[in-house]
């Protein structure tokens, strides 16, 4: 099968395998809501040495390495293994020694890959030797150095059923992270625009005033960085207002439907927050500054209604 593996991988243009090891166990969760399910693979040398990850970087006790955010911080989290792989999880539920770890040390990795299907989530070797696991080959990742086409997809299927496996591709679903940064763009140019406009009105109402401070002398400078403190005062309230209320609700939705809330909101976006809470009222504030309009005019008279 090995051997077919590589075929395989010859097939889509590769020579990038990566053999999957796998035990007889299963990460659940012994708790009322979000439950987590996927495959823990192990963390063999080959592995961590596939996404760079060195000894160094791996905690010596920790048991399981993952990407998942948030899958660090659960409560009540359990590796079963043996004939316990598929006991009961539920509340309340036993956790017998030598079948069943009880709250294993969880260690988040974010260089470990992404996917339903990748090796997200693996078992250390300290979990291994402590426990006796039987490790055993689980299947093989090909990474192609380009997205393989129909055809080849269609060629690499027909060889790992002549072979008796079979073939998952990655689909061309965006990953939660890139729909997280569309959503931060798309939120932040609204919200500009949306500023933009109330800006204007707000300039056209107060047209009088600086028709005003022009005749009282003041400079184009002056006027521009009005604008601009207006702006981005703004955003800013905008922007707090924004992500308080984003918390407060993402809170009640958490009690309302049983998850863990703690864990839940540990995992932030810092970067999108900071983007939306910081770069949304500097952008503010330099548009303010470079588009403010110019001197206005008929400043020695009032104009008609």
């Amino acid at each position: 099968m090995t051997a077919q593996a590589h075929g395989i991988a010859a097939l889509l243009g590769s020579r990038d395998v990566l053999q999957l090891e796998e035990t007889d166990s299963a990460l659940q969760r012994a708790a009322a809501g979000r439950n987590w399910d996927g495959p823990v693979y192990v963390a063999t040398p080959q592995l961590l040495g596939a996404y760079r990850i060195t000894a160094a970087q791996v905690s010596p006790d920790a048991d399981i390495l993952t990407m998942r955010p948030g899958l660090a911080g659960l409560t009540r989290m359990r590796l079963q293994y043996g004939v316990y792989k598929s006991g009961p999880a539920g509340p309340g539920s036993p956790c017998p020694p030598g079948a069943c770890l009880a709250n294993p040390v969880i260690q988040e990795v974010s260089t470990l890959p992404s996917g339903t299907s990748a090796p997200n989530t693996v078992l250390t070797a300290h979990a291994v030797r402590q426990l006796h696991l039987t490790v055993s080959t689980a299947g093989w990742l090909i990474q192609a150095p380009a997205a393989p086409t129909a055809s080849q997809i269609s060629a690499a299927q027909h060889a790992a059923a002549a072979a008796g496996l079979t073939v998952e591709s990655r689909d061309s679903v965006p990953a939660s992270a890139e729909i997280l940064s569309t959503a931060t763009a798309f939120a932040i140019l609204l919200a500009l625009g949306i500023l933009a406009m109330t800006v204007g009105l707000l300039r056209s109402e107060t047209a009088s005033t600086r028709r005003t401070l022009t005749a009282v002398g003041a400079s184009g400078p002056a006027r521009r960085a009005i604008v601009a403190a207006t702006a981005g005062a703004l955003a800013l309230t905008g922007a707090v207002v924004g992500a308080v209320a984003g918390y407060v609700a993402a809170t009640g939705f958490f009690r309302t439907s049983q998850l863990d809330s703690l864990s839940s909101l540990t995992s932030v976006p810092v970067t999108n927050l900071l983007l939306i809470l910081v770069g949304m009222p500097l952008i503010a504030v330099l548009g303010g500054l470079l588009l403010a309009g110019r001197e206005p005019g008929l400043i020695g008279r009032r104009p008609l209604d």
